[in-house]
């Protein structure tokens, strides 16, 4: 097999196969790579066979990846490989083994929203004071409690983090769990936690499962929480072939149960570990790794390395000071229009803040220099209302026992079941110990046969099942659209609302069709496993146009020019992590965003930022900005002078803001003295359109202009806007 396209490290990586590795894989040091030609040198040189390997990865996106990139290297089915995320795995496995636990094979997976949908029935039911404690809130508890280690008890963690309801959330952590067990449902940690039960518990599973994986890969170590430590520490102990990538100095996600001490102490847990450093950056250039290098080397735990650029020569980062955050997010969208004139595409653009809250200001400048851009991370397609809804059905064919799914969709479309009703079926249920969908059938006891308002939802339910049986899973989805009466529904409101949801559905019904013709064996359970584990990284809608995100969301990413926005004390790094100790993360993620850039790095600050009660800021410049030597930076504007007045009138912009607008700040093809309201204009991008208002003067002249697609707002001292008719 050829490996001269790696380097020496990786191609050592690649083929040091016996006992455990860590692979240090610094940013953009062709990690995937390594991952992926690891799997085809064993299969093809070593003749493992794939049955032996098991490759873990984090998002379906990357395990999509890696499945495309291993076909191309090996012989071999890759569809039959596991090769997968944590969940999707466990899930598969669970698949053959649920009985074990208790579970019958074709058990439900749900969601977040279906999780949090249980927990506010349950805390409704409940007779407890509930206080302050929401669904939402719950949810999260709960699922740290199952991401915990396994030698801490859920009143252990529940003490910890929320005290004060301690006798609550430990009746709902258990009754939660009950409801999903008699709806033979498991929630994302449950396929985790009940894998690692399994392997913990059944001598013959564990038996079964740690002989046939020889060997174990696992993909972005750094992020993995107790449980899948555990897990991976189980399934690899017969054979002790453990090759483990990740990079501690992107551990961005302790948020959501991320333990870094899992990479740290890697050579402490596996004993004649080996392990081998990715230095190599083929993404950035040294300029830009200089300045992510000194950020990232004052952090306390972290593993030593040196990541490098063959690249060495590249414009330095650029670091800009604005008066307030409006001239920041100018700023910035005059930088963009300045280098899409000079030839640069919208799509090789970045910007990405700590927080929300700060893309609000930098949408409104995008819109008004005519901008296109998308914020990454939106609402997932799976996670629309109508989606989930057409699921829920689909989940009621394939598991009558959810009972979660038959309250989402008992009453929509709206059949004229009161709240009233669907607690007197609940409380038949539970006292008969039987499905929502059982208790429903039997209403003619409980509620009468001359009151049975469930009669017609009952022979519609029959009718559906009837109509669906055998029937592929996209004719399936359009049989439930119309059956249930959620078409009609739809095509009553007549509007641009409803006929989306009609378009999203008929997605759906596409995406199942794609999903029936890919796998090898098409099933209903599967699909419906496939939609839940899917996560809203994974969907992420990649409009064209400049991408807004957060810095958590940049991971994985790559751009070739990259704002850093809001590099203020208090802000980045946040108040509540310097507070909480928890700096290093803050490090960490600082040095995540600046090595998405593969040219040019902008870290921009606000000397002034608006608070939500209407008052302002007046914070310091980011200690990150403090650890970077001068002399790698482009100091557009000097922090010194940076104002620390109290009062906002005291502050007076310095000759450098205004010097870098007139340098930096694209022209209008026009005077904008000579637009009127009335005329007709043209634009680059929206076309033609009439003017509508003109506000402000000079410079600050806004126009609001009636294109075919919409209005807009534009300044017209930049927007690419020429005259057509006065």
């Amino acid at each position: 097999m050829n490996l001269a396209h790696l380097n020496d490290v990786q191609q050592r990586a690649v083929t040091l196969v016996d006992g455990p590795v860590l692979v240090l894989a610094g940013a953009g040091s062709g990690k995937t790579s390594v991952l992926t030609n690891r799997i085809a040198y064993l299969v093809n040189e070593k003749k493992v066979s794939p049955y032996h390997i098991l490759a873990i990865t984090f998002t379906n996106k990357a395990a999509g990846e890696m499945k495309e990139r291993v076909s191309a290297l090996v012989d071999y089915d890759v569809s039959k490989m596991a090769i997968g995320t944590f969940h999707s795995i466990c899930a598969r496995f669970l698949r053959h083994d649920a009985q074990l636990l208790g579970y019958q094979s074709h058990f439900t997976i749900y969601d977040t929203d279906d999780s949090t949908a249980l927990i506010k029935k349950i805390m409704q039911d409940s007779n407890a004071n509930m206080g302050q404690l929401t669904p939402k809130y719950v949810r999260h508890v709960i699922s740290t409690i199952k991401n915990s280690s396994s030698d801490a008890s859920p009143k252990e963690v529940i003490e910890d983090i929320a005290k004060d309801f301690s006798p609550q959330l430990t009746m709902l952590y258990r009754a939660y769990n009950d409801a999903l067990y008699q709806e033979n449902a498991m929630d994302f940690d449950d396929l985790l936690l009940n894998m690692l039960r399994l392997l913990q518990e059944n001598k013959d599973a564990r038996e079964y499962y740690t002989e046939r994986f020889q060997y174990v890969l696992v993909d972005e170590y750094q992020d993995t929480n107790r449980v899948q430590y555990e897990l991976v520490k189980l399934i690899s102990e017969k054979h002790g072939n453990l090759f483990v990538v990740g990079d501690d100095d992107q551990s961005i996600y302790a948020w959501r149960g991320a333990d870094v001490r899992n990479i740290l102490n890697f050579e402490k847990d596996f004993k004649k570990a080996k392990v081998i450093k990715l230095e190599q950056n083929y993404r950035s250039h040294q300029r830009i790794l200089d300045v992510a290098n000194a950020v990232i080397r004052k952090a306390d735990a972290r593993k030593e390395k040196n990541p490098w650029s063959a690249r060495l020569d590249g414009p330095k980062p650029k670091v800009y000071t604005a008066y307030n955050e409006y001239a920041e997010a100018e700023f910035i969208a005059a930088q963009i229009a300045q280098m899409v004139r000079e030839g640069k595409k919208y799509e090789d653009f970045a910007i990405l803040y700590r927080t929300h809250t700060q893309a609000r200001v930098l949408e409104e400048k995008l819109r008004m220099y005519g901008i296109a851009y998308h914020v990454y991370g939106g609402m997932s397609f799976y996670a629309r209302k109508e989606i989930k809804d057409m699921v829920a059905y689909l989940t009621l064919l394939d598991n009558p026992l959810a009972d979660t799914a038959f309250l989402r969709v008992i009453n929509t479309p709206r059949r004229g079941i009161g709240n009233a009703t669907i607690a007197k079926m609940t409380a038949f249920a539970a006292d008969n110990k039987i499905s929502l969908m059982q208790a429903m059938q039997r209403a003619d006891e409980w509620m009468g046969a001359g009151k049975n308002k469930f009669a017609h939802v009952a022979q519609m339910w029959s009718e559906m099942t009837a109509r669906t049986q055998n029937k592929p899973i996209g004719d399936m989805i359009e049989e439930v659209f119309t059956a249930s009466g959620y078409r009609e529904m739809l095509l009553e409101d007549d509007n641009a609302a409803a006929a989306l949801k009609i378009e999203n559905i008929q997605e759906l019904i596409n995406s199942a069709r794609i999903y029936e013709a890919q796998a090898e064996e098409p099933s209903l359970e599967e699909f419906l496993s496939s939609v839940s584990l899917i996560t809203d990284m994974d969907t992420a809608e990649q409009d064209s146009g400049v991408a807004l995100m957060t810095l958590h969301s940049s991971k994985g990413l790559e751009f070739d020019t990259v704002f850093i926005a809001g590099m203020e004390e208090n802000l980045f790094p946040s108040k509540r992590s310097v507070e909480e100790g928890k700096l290093d993360e803050e490090r960490r993620l600082c040095y995540v965003g600046m090595t998405r850039a593969k040219n040019m790095l902008y870290l921009t600050a606000s000397a002034r930022r608006s608070m939500y009660a209407g008052g302002v800021n007046i914070n310091p410049p980011s200690r990150f900005l403090a650890d970077i030597p001068k002399q790698a930076l482009d100091m557009l504007t000097p922090i010194e002078q940076r104002t620390q007045a109290a009062e906002p009138q005291a502050y007076k912009p310095n000759a450098n803001f205004f010097r870098a607008k007139a340098e930096f700040t694209p022209k209008a093809k026009e005077n904008p003295e000579k637009f009127k309201v009335g005329g007709i204009v043209e634009h680059s991008k929206f076309g033609k359109g009439k003017i509508l208002a003109i506000d402000g003067l000079g410079d600050q002249k806004v126009a609001r202009i009636a294109f075919d697609g919409g209005e807009k707002k534009l300044f017209l001292s930049f927007a690419p806007l020429s005259i057509v008719k006065p």
